[in-house]
């Protein structure tokens, strides 16, 4: 069966689609600020997204392209190889849904991703402008309204505003005035830096407009090693690919003067540790032991099982906490679907796309099968421009 020729246009519901796919990318990035509320509106997204999906199949309103159906084939094994618990540690998890939303996205047109992207931006800028407002009137001591919330097994805890996020633990003091490193709405600062990188890595001149120097500026204050270095990957870009020399000393000139302006216990403190340490010397011997027992009896080829670090009291988020629940047929299958999707690309996109996937699979594994990076990477292949609001391609 062949879809209908299909306009520009988007109409109602096909707009609702849109917000609701763009507060689903939302939602799976797990915001702190919503308490209790994010698996209730997570069922709520999704039975508003399935009833809208349904609706966009009966009017033949999809994408049948052979890239696309490719992808959708590795995406959807993908899926029942995560969610099927076949392997011994296994259990169903909600948290699955997310490999499956994204299957059923890869049906839709791409103006209607594309919008539920720029929605989906535009509010994580806001919420870089609210964590500004926060961190200004905490270091002028003005007394906020705030909730103490304990981070439970992990130790610490959050200071909500409800509009933004402190961690404890991670305040600094420069030029006498006391800061913190900015979480956003989220779990931590490197967790924000992710989401703040997707936005840049996106839309290609964002740096020329106040939204991208903002989510820049608001990047370098999360002092997150790792998004530095996704960051780096952005220079390269620049410098390598297409040249655009003003474009890289623009970036290379703002983290440049960041650093002279930083103190230097505060760079030893967030970077310089991180940065000489080894995956091995930053991660426990219970676990390195654990690791070593499991590449020579464990099942490496399909992992023991999503819950078998859990199980043994282990907290992991690099690549060998991946391979020890999903094994080496995990990570190729994640690797088809990126291939799948990048095969034809420009090399500019090529480049971005497996940077920014080599990098979260090597620090942050745990957030490669969620929707908001799964959906990034495939809007990261449309190749857009920042003044794109209409949902046309660069």
């Amino acid at each position: 069966m062949k879809s209908k020729p299909l306009s520009s246009h988007l109409d109602f519901s096909e707009k609702v689609l849109s917000i609701t796919i763009a507060g689903l990318a939302l939602l799976s990035c797990s915001p702190i600020v919503l308490f209790d509320l994010n698996e209730s509106l997570i069922l709520l997204f999704c039975a508003f997204f399935f009833i809208l999906l349904i609706r966009q199949f009966i009017k033949e309103k999809f994408c049948l392209e052979n890239s696309v159906i490719i992808t959708f084939f590795f995406s959807i094994t993908t899926f029942l190889y995560v969610a099927f618990p076949f392997r011994e540690y296994d259990r169903f998890s909600p948290s699955t849904i997310w490999l499956l939303l994204f299957s059923t996205i890869l049906l839709l047109r791409r103006i209607i991703l594309i919008k539920a992207f720029n929605i989906f931006s535009t509010a994580i800028y806001w919420v870089c402008i609210t964590s500004f407002i926060i961190l200004l009137l905490n270091a002028a001591n003005i007394s906020l309204p705030n909730q103490i919330i304990p981070r439970g097994d992990v130790g610490g805890y959050f200071t909500s505003y409800f509009i933004s996020i402190k961690l404890s633990g991670q305040e600094y003091s420069m030029f006498g005035i006391n800061l913190y490193r900015l979480s956003g709405i989220f779990a931590e600062p490197g967790h924000f830096g992710l989401v703040l990188t997707m936005i840049l890595y996106t839309y290609k001149g964002i740096m020329k407009s106040i939204k991208g120097k903002v989510i820049l500026l608001t990047s370098l204050l999360t002092l997150s090693f790792g998004t530095f270095v996704l960051l780096f990957g952005l220079l390269l870009k620049y410098i390598i690919l297409e040249k655009k020399i003003r474009l890289f000393f623009l970036i290379g000139l703002a983290i440049l003067l960041f650093f002279s302006l930083t103190p230097v216990e505060i760079i030893e403190r967030f970077f310089l540790d991180k940065a000489e340490g080894s995956l091995e010397e930053r991660t426990s011997n219970y676990f390195l032991n654990f690791y070593n027992s499991f590449l020579q009896s464990g099942n490496i080829l399909i992992g023991e099982g999503r819950d078998i670090l859990e199980i043994n009291n282990i907290r992991n988020s690099d690549y060998r906490g991946f391979v020890i629940r999903y094994g080496f047929l995990g990570i190729l299958l994640f690797c088809c679907i990126m291939l799948s999707m990048y095969w034809k690309k420009d090399i500019t996109i090529k480049f971005l796309g497996f940077f920014y996937f080599l990098i979260v699979l090597m620090h942050r594994s745990w957030f490669v099968d969620y929707f908001a990076f799964l959906f990034f990477l495939l809007v990261l292949t449309y190749n857009l421009h920042h003044n794109d609001s209409q949902g046309k391609s660069a």
